[in-house]
């Protein structure tokens, strides 16, 4: 039996039942909804990520990290315009993993930026004529 994929109305659902477990008391989003939408995420957004992230900064990418980013893109997202624009597009999933790439992009170009800074301050250091306090 195939299995099975969400449609946009579905995951519109999915969405509009983070919002329902917020603020105003409704009922929680529990861990099987989440493990779900993680599914759908790996079918449905990562591998367009890892595609695109591939071509754009040359890493290859885990899969189920991509999944456990767009489950946390959408709760971060819950109730901005990041959201609503998610219920009205008519493709969710592509604004969804436009987002996914926009914050993997992101995370990466800070990690790369501040490994280079220790990299400069290694060679700051080795061209120093200064000897350490021992």
């Amino acid at each position: 039996m195939p299995e099975h994929i969400w449609s946009n109305d579905e995951l519109r659902n999915f969405l509009s039942s983070l919002r329902a477990g917020g603020l105003f008391g409704g009922r929680e989003v529990d861990d099987d909804a989440r493990e779900r939408f993680r599914e759908q995420a790996l079918r449905r957004v990562a591998p367009e990520v890892e595609r695109r992230l591939l071509a754009d900064i040359g890493t290859v990418l885990d899969p189920q990290g991509i999944a456990a980013v767009a489950l946390e893109v959408v709760e971060d997202h819950a109730w901005g315009a990041r959201h609503t624009w998610m219920m009205v597009t008519a493709d969710p999933w592509e604004y969804l993993t436009e987002l996914v790439v926009r914050e993997i992009r992101r995370a990466y170009r800070r990690a790369v930026q501040s490994r280079g800074d220790a990299k400069k301050l290694k060679g700051i250091e080795a061209a120093s004529t200064r000897r350490g306090i021992t």
